[in-house]
């Protein structure tokens, strides 16, 4: 058992994910003193080593107990158990769209302009919620994700997007910390301009970062996927002076100010040639979310899902849950039996000591932690599962 609270206690099943950030993600299950309940997520926390920093935390979890929104996973407790803060956390059963990424590499085919619509219009309407949200005397939050990513969309069995993970958020709660350092927080390759050039954000970030997720599941590529033929000019500030070295919170492929340097002059014309074949109509609404200029973007959320409703109403009527939990099953089929016949001709990809249940773990709901985005998408290396019973308590 690894903690309860009140009358429920939580047993650990195995471990998820270590993120680079130090979190250590776990699934769980719920005991009753009447039986077994549902699983959940359980997520570690770093220990936050100052007074100002365990402030911050519990502000934080505040924040994602405000948020209450079909589309948004729940947080269900904070609970300090060993010297370490953990978050008991909604557990969506399905895949990240991460793995759903690496799914239509494998199967090499993108998943459909609907799907790609679809989803980034139910996380749309799920960064509204958040975006308009209001504190107690009625006045305007201003939260921002800040970590809008596919590792943070999950799809679920049955075809509902789920948004997680608002432990980056930023909001205007009282007495929250600012940060000076020059760090990027979330994954940097889908940080909007603003972001990077450590500039004042706003709910318009978010849409620029979805508008990313949207265009990388539409083209089966991330912008950085794709090779520069000119130098890149190094990152520069407002006033156009060089800007000083930024930290990412996770690692990265290239040097971080290099990653920001090529995201900041991210043109239509890249995302017209990455998004070859593309349906135009949507090609035009990716464009709009990742304008350099804030102002030229979708003013919010609920303005971006309304455009993709209507682009799914006139081209792919009806296009909803049942139809993306069919598109998923599909498509993991298809990379089954892709990787199937691949070990056939090549003798196995993997190496003889693994078992089959290990051999197909990137295949499997829950998947190990993200590769960096410009690494090919292809299956993923099994991870290494925990012997069973309680985790090590120590940090990773």
């Amino acid at each position: 058992m690894l903690f309860s609270v009140g009358g429920t206690a939580f047993e650990f099943v195995r471990k998820l994910e270590v993120r680079s950030t130090g979190e250590l993600l776990m699934l769980a299950r719920r005991r009753y003193r009447g039986g077994l309940g549902g699983p959940v997520v359980v997520k570690r926390l770093s220990n936050p080593a100052t007074f100002v920093e365990r402030r911050r935390l519990i502000e934080e979890v505040e924040l994602t107990f405000r948020l209450n929104h079909p589309g948004i996973a729940k947080v269900h407790h904070l609970k300090l158990y060993r010297g370490a803060p953990h978050l008991v956390m909604e557990y969506v059963e399905g895949r990240s769209l991460d793995t759903v990424l690496n799914l239509a590499a494998m199967r090499r085919q993108p998943m459909s302009p609907a799907f790609a619509a679809y989803v980034a219009a139910e996380v749309a309407e799920a960064l509204h919620h958040a975006h308009v949200l209001t504190d107690d005397l009625n006045r305007p939050l201003h939260i921002v994700h800040r970590d809008v990513s596919p590792r943070n969309i999950r799809v679920g069995v049955h075809g509902e997007v789920k948004l997680t993970n608002f432990t980056a958020a930023m909001s205007s709660l009282t007495g929250r910390e600012v940060t000076s350092r020059p760090l990027v927080k979330g994954d940097i390759a889908y940080a909007s301009p603003e972001a990077l050039r450590r500039v004042a954000v706003d709910a318009r970030s978010d849409l620029f970062s979805l508008g990313l997720v949207l265009l990388e599941v539409l083209a089966g590529r991330h912008p950085l996927m794709v090779a520069d033929t000119e130098p890149v000019p190094p990152l520069t500030n407002a006033d156009g002076t060089e800007a000083p070295p930024l930290e990412s919170q996770g690692p990265t492929w290239m040097p971080v100010n290099e990653v920001a340097a090529r995201m900041v002059r991210l043109a239509p014309q890249d995302v017209e040639l990455l998004a070859t074949g593309v349906p135009a109509e949507l090609v035009v609404l990716v464009i709009r979310a990742l304008r350099q200029d804030p102002a030229q973007r979708f003013s919010s959320g609920a303005e971006m899902a309304g455009a993709l409703r209507a682009w799914l109403r006139a081209h792919a009527p009806g296009y909803g849950r049942h139809e993306a939990a069919e598109e998923l099953a599909q498509a993991a089929a298809a990379a089954t039996s892709r990787r199937n016949q691949a070990e056939l001709l090549e003798g196995g990809l993997h190496p003889a000591e693994l078992t089959a249940e290990e051999a197909a773990v990137a295949l499997e709901p829950e998947e190990p932690a993200r590769e960096p985005v410009a690494e090919a998408r292809t299956s993923e290396r099994p991870a290494e599962q925990p012997p069973p019973g309680e985790p090590e308590d120590s940090e990773p």
